[in-house]
Protein backbone atom coordinates (compact mmCIF):
# COMPACT_ATOMS: atom_id res chain seq x y z
CA UNK A 1 0.00 0.00 0.00
CA UNK A 2 0.96 3.36 -0.71
CA UNK A 3 0.88 5.78 1.95
CA UNK A 4 0.66 9.55 1.92
CA UNK A 5 4.84 9.57 3.22
CA UNK A 6 5.97 7.39 0.63
CA UNK A 7 5.54 10.65 -2.04
CA UNK A 8 6.35 13.28 0.69
CA UNK A 9 10.09 11.05 0.17
CA UNK A 10 9.55 11.43 -3.62
CA UNK A 11 9.55 15.35 -3.27
CA UNK A 12 11.74 15.38 -0.75
CA UNK A 13 13.85 13.58 -3.53
CA UNK A 14 13.42 15.91 -5.66
CA UNK A 15 13.24 19.12 -3.76
CA UNK A 16 14.36 18.73 -0.10
CA UNK A 17 12.52 21.29 2.42
CA UNK A 18 15.63 22.01 4.13
CA UNK A 19 16.43 24.24 0.94
CA UNK A 20 13.32 26.42 1.64
CA UNK A 21 13.79 30.17 2.84
CA UNK A 22 13.33 30.33 6.54
CA UNK A 23 10.28 32.29 5.98
CA UNK A 24 8.63 30.02 3.71
CA UNK A 25 6.03 27.01 4.55
CA UNK A 26 6.38 23.57 3.22
CA UNK A 27 5.38 19.97 4.09
CA UNK A 28 2.82 18.41 4.37
CA UNK A 29 0.35 21.18 5.04
CA UNK A 30 -3.23 18.76 5.53
CA UNK A 31 -3.11 14.96 6.24
CA UNK A 32 -1.79 12.07 8.22
CA UNK A 33 2.27 10.53 6.67
CA UNK A 34 0.34 7.11 6.91
CA UNK A 35 -2.74 7.87 4.95
CA UNK A 36 -2.99 5.36 1.92
CA UNK A 37 -2.55 7.11 -1.75
CA UNK A 38 -4.05 6.01 -4.65
CA UNK A 39 -4.15 9.18 -6.92
CA UNK A 40 -2.36 12.36 -6.34
CA UNK A 41 -3.17 15.42 -8.30
CA UNK A 42 -0.87 18.20 -8.95
CA UNK A 43 -1.98 22.37 -8.86
CA UNK A 44 0.10 25.43 -8.66
CA UNK A 45 -2.52 26.59 -5.84
CA UNK A 46 -5.22 25.49 -3.40
CA UNK A 47 -8.37 27.05 -4.40
CA UNK A 48 -11.67 25.78 -4.34
CA UNK A 49 -12.05 24.84 -7.87
CA UNK A 50 -8.66 22.59 -7.19
CA UNK A 51 -10.12 20.96 -3.75
CA UNK A 52 -13.55 20.31 -6.09
CA UNK A 53 -11.18 18.39 -8.76
CA UNK A 54 -10.13 16.22 -6.59
CA UNK A 55 -12.81 15.56 -5.06
CA UNK A 56 -14.62 14.54 -8.27
CA UNK A 57 -11.56 12.31 -9.65
CA UNK A 58 -10.99 10.40 -6.35
CA UNK A 59 -7.76 11.69 -5.49
CA UNK A 60 -6.42 11.22 -2.03
CA UNK A 61 -3.53 13.85 -2.04
CA UNK A 62 -2.53 17.25 -3.57
CA UNK A 63 0.63 18.55 -4.51
CA UNK A 64 0.83 22.09 -4.89
CA UNK A 65 4.00 24.89 -5.20
CA UNK A 66 2.58 27.51 -3.47
CA UNK A 67 1.06 26.66 0.00
CA UNK A 68 -2.53 27.52 1.42
CA UNK A 69 -1.66 27.74 5.22
CA UNK A 70 0.99 30.71 5.68
CA UNK A 71 1.81 32.54 8.77
CA UNK A 72 1.16 31.65 11.82
CA UNK A 73 -2.68 30.04 12.06
CA UNK A 74 -4.70 30.66 15.27
CA UNK A 75 -7.98 28.34 14.49
CA UNK A 76 -9.29 26.38 12.19
CA UNK A 77 -13.24 27.00 11.24
CA UNK A 78 -15.66 27.64 8.77
CA UNK A 79 -15.74 31.50 8.98
CA UNK A 80 -12.36 31.95 7.20
CA UNK A 81 -11.33 31.08 3.69
CA UNK A 82 -8.36 28.97 4.72
CA UNK A 83 -10.11 27.37 7.46
CA UNK A 84 -13.44 26.41 5.39
CA UNK A 85 -10.58 24.49 2.63
CA UNK A 86 -8.75 23.20 5.39
CA UNK A 87 -11.87 21.29 6.88
CA UNK A 88 -13.11 20.37 3.32
CA UNK A 89 -10.15 18.44 2.65
CA UNK A 90 -9.90 17.10 5.94
CA UNK A 91 -13.29 15.17 5.76
CA UNK A 92 -12.93 14.33 1.76
CA UNK A 93 -9.86 12.33 3.54
CA UNK A 94 -7.27 14.14 1.42
CA UNK A 95 -3.86 15.49 2.05
CA UNK A 96 -1.85 18.56 0.90
CA UNK A 97 1.80 18.73 0.31
CA UNK A 98 3.39 22.06 -0.79
CA UNK A 99 6.78 22.10 -2.06
CA UNK A 100 7.37 26.16 -2.53
CA UNK A 101 11.12 28.16 -2.44
CA UNK A 102 12.60 24.65 -1.95
CA UNK A 103 11.26 24.10 -5.44
CA UNK A 104 12.37 27.00 -6.73
CA UNK A 105 15.60 26.64 -5.84
CA UNK A 106 16.28 22.69 -6.66
CA UNK A 107 17.64 21.85 -9.34
CA UNK A 108 15.13 20.38 -11.58
CA UNK A 109 12.78 23.26 -9.97
CA UNK A 110 10.46 25.67 -11.45
CA UNK A 111 13.54 27.94 -12.31
CA UNK A 112 15.49 24.79 -13.54
CA UNK A 113 12.35 23.70 -15.94
CA UNK A 114 12.17 26.86 -17.50
CA UNK A 115 15.84 26.58 -18.37
CA UNK A 116 15.50 23.42 -19.41
CA UNK A 117 12.34 24.52 -21.64
CA UNK A 118 14.73 26.94 -23.36
CA UNK A 119 17.26 24.90 -23.70
CA UNK A 120 19.89 27.17 -22.23
CA UNK A 121 23.60 25.90 -21.74
CA UNK A 122 26.11 26.46 -19.02
CA UNK A 123 23.38 26.55 -17.11
CA UNK A 124 23.98 28.34 -12.71
CA UNK A 125 22.19 29.97 -10.30
CA UNK A 126 21.21 33.80 -10.95
CA UNK A 127 21.60 33.98 -7.08
CA UNK A 128 23.23 31.74 -5.04
CA UNK A 129 22.68 30.15 -1.70
CA UNK A 130 25.19 30.37 1.18
CA UNK A 131 26.46 26.60 0.64
CA UNK A 132 27.58 28.15 -2.88
CA UNK A 133 26.26 25.61 -5.06
CA UNK A 134 22.46 26.25 -4.88
CA UNK A 135 20.38 29.21 -5.09
CA UNK A 136 16.86 30.78 -6.77
CA UNK A 137 16.89 31.59 -10.84
CA UNK A 138 19.26 30.41 -13.58
CA UNK A 139 21.31 31.69 -15.78
CA UNK A 140 22.38 30.47 -19.30
CA UNK A 141 23.04 30.93 -22.81
CA UNK A 142 21.32 30.18 -25.77
CA UNK A 143 22.43 28.09 -28.59
CA UNK A 144 22.35 30.64 -30.89
CA UNK A 145 22.61 34.36 -30.39
CA UNK A 146 19.26 36.57 -31.64
CA UNK A 147 17.84 39.78 -31.77
CA UNK A 148 15.52 40.19 -28.22
CA UNK A 149 12.45 40.67 -30.13
CA UNK A 150 13.32 37.47 -31.85
CA UNK A 151 13.96 36.04 -28.45
CA UNK A 152 10.62 37.14 -26.97
CA UNK A 153 8.59 35.61 -29.71
CA UNK A 154 10.37 32.38 -29.67
CA UNK A 155 10.09 32.45 -25.33
CA UNK A 156 6.34 33.21 -26.36
CA UNK A 157 5.92 30.15 -28.25
CA UNK A 158 7.78 27.78 -26.01
CA UNK A 159 5.54 28.39 -23.01
CA UNK A 160 2.69 28.86 -24.69
CA UNK A 161 1.75 32.32 -23.63
CA UNK A 162 -1.01 34.56 -25.61
CA UNK A 163 0.94 37.68 -24.38
CA UNK A 164 4.11 39.25 -22.52
CA UNK A 165 5.53 42.31 -20.92
CA UNK A 166 8.65 43.15 -22.34
CA UNK A 167 11.15 46.57 -21.89
CA UNK A 168 14.21 47.23 -23.69
CA UNK A 169 15.49 47.38 -27.08
CA UNK A 170 13.82 44.90 -29.43
CA UNK A 171 16.85 45.04 -31.70
CA UNK A 172 19.17 44.42 -28.89
CA UNK A 173 21.59 40.89 -29.51
CA UNK A 174 20.62 38.60 -26.70
CA UNK A 175 23.02 35.72 -26.61
CA UNK A 176 23.16 35.13 -22.35
CA UNK A 177 19.84 34.82 -20.31
CA UNK A 178 18.74 35.14 -16.66
CA UNK A 179 15.37 34.30 -14.93
CA UNK A 180 13.67 33.54 -11.67
CA UNK A 181 9.93 32.41 -12.42
CA UNK A 182 7.33 34.45 -9.57
CA UNK A 183 7.84 37.70 -7.80
CA UNK A 184 11.26 38.49 -8.66
CA UNK A 185 11.36 41.55 -10.30
CA UNK A 186 13.09 43.42 -7.98
CA UNK A 187 16.29 45.93 -8.37
CA UNK A 188 18.45 43.24 -7.12
CA UNK A 189 17.75 40.12 -8.95
CA UNK A 190 18.43 42.45 -11.91
CA UNK A 191 21.36 43.65 -11.15
CA UNK A 192 22.63 40.06 -10.43
CA UNK A 193 21.50 39.10 -13.71
CA UNK A 194 23.56 42.51 -15.23
CA UNK A 195 26.54 41.09 -13.11
CA UNK A 196 26.43 37.55 -14.20
CA UNK A 197 26.28 39.36 -18.12
CA UNK A 198 22.80 38.85 -18.80
CA UNK A 199 21.03 40.43 -21.53
CA UNK A 200 18.31 39.88 -20.84
CA UNK A 201 16.05 38.70 -17.82
CA UNK A 202 12.70 36.89 -17.24
CA UNK A 203 10.58 37.10 -14.69
CA UNK A 204 7.29 37.76 -13.49
CA UNK A 205 5.31 40.63 -11.80
CA UNK A 206 6.88 43.35 -13.01
CA UNK A 207 5.98 46.66 -12.01
CA UNK A 208 6.29 49.75 -13.45
CA UNK A 209 9.35 51.49 -11.69
CA UNK A 210 11.25 48.41 -11.90
CA UNK A 211 10.68 48.47 -15.86
CA UNK A 212 12.30 51.53 -15.42
CA UNK A 213 15.70 50.56 -13.55
CA UNK A 214 15.90 48.01 -16.19
CA UNK A 215 15.98 50.05 -19.32
CA UNK A 216 18.47 52.45 -17.14
CA UNK A 217 21.04 49.70 -16.54
CA UNK A 218 20.51 48.39 -20.41
CA UNK A 219 18.48 45.04 -19.24
CA UNK A 220 15.84 43.60 -21.61
CA UNK A 221 12.94 42.12 -19.64
CA UNK A 222 10.47 39.62 -19.87
CA UNK A 223 7.39 39.27 -17.79
CA UNK A 224 6.13 35.97 -17.93
CA UNK A 225 3.69 36.09 -14.98
CA UNK A 226 4.24 35.03 -12.09
CA UNK A 227 1.50 31.97 -12.72
CA UNK A 228 2.84 31.86 -16.66
CA UNK A 229 6.37 31.12 -15.30
CA UNK A 230 5.67 29.03 -12.96
CA UNK A 231 2.76 27.13 -13.63
CA UNK A 232 5.56 24.99 -15.96
CA UNK A 233 6.86 22.79 -13.06
CA UNK A 234 3.18 21.53 -12.75
CA UNK A 235 3.22 18.73 -15.45
CA UNK A 236 6.92 17.93 -14.47
CA UNK A 237 5.76 17.03 -11.11
CA UNK A 238 3.20 14.66 -12.17
CA UNK A 239 5.66 13.02 -15.00
CA UNK A 240 8.02 12.82 -12.14
CA UNK A 241 6.07 10.99 -9.62
CA UNK A 242 4.54 8.80 -12.00
CA UNK A 243 8.12 7.99 -12.85
CA UNK A 244 8.90 7.25 -9.60
CA UNK A 245 6.12 5.14 -8.40
CA UNK A 246 7.06 2.89 -11.85
CA UNK A 247 10.66 2.34 -10.67
CA UNK A 248 9.16 1.30 -7.22
CA UNK A 249 6.53 -0.74 -8.62
CA UNK A 250 3.60 1.02 -6.51
CA UNK A 251 0.17 0.77 -7.15
CA UNK A 252 -0.15 4.76 -7.46
CA UNK A 253 -1.40 7.69 -10.48
CA UNK A 254 -0.72 11.07 -10.38
CA UNK A 255 -2.92 13.77 -13.02
CA UNK A 256 -2.05 17.12 -13.64
CA UNK A 257 -4.71 19.64 -12.59
CA UNK A 258 -6.92 21.07 -15.01
CA UNK A 259 -7.71 24.00 -13.22
CA UNK A 260 -4.66 24.26 -11.54
CA UNK A 261 -5.61 27.30 -8.93
CA UNK A 262 -5.78 30.01 -12.15
CA UNK A 263 -7.67 33.09 -11.05
CA UNK A 264 -6.21 35.51 -13.41
CA UNK A 265 -6.61 35.75 -17.00
CA UNK A 266 -5.71 37.81 -20.21
CA UNK A 267 -8.45 38.38 -22.49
Amino acid sequence: MVKCKNIIEFMEELAPSELAEEWDNVGLMVGEFDMPVKKAVTALDINDDVIDEAINIKADMIITHHPFIFGSVKNINSSDIVGKRAIKLIKNNIAVYSAHTNLDIAERGTNGVLAEILELQNIKPLMKSSDGVNGLGRTGELKQEMSFIEFAMSLKQKIGLKNLIVTGNREKIIKKIGLCTGQTAGSDYMVSAKENGCDAYITGDLRYHEAQFANNIDLCTVDITHYGGEVLVIPFLCDYLNKRAKENNLDFICVESKVNGQTLNII
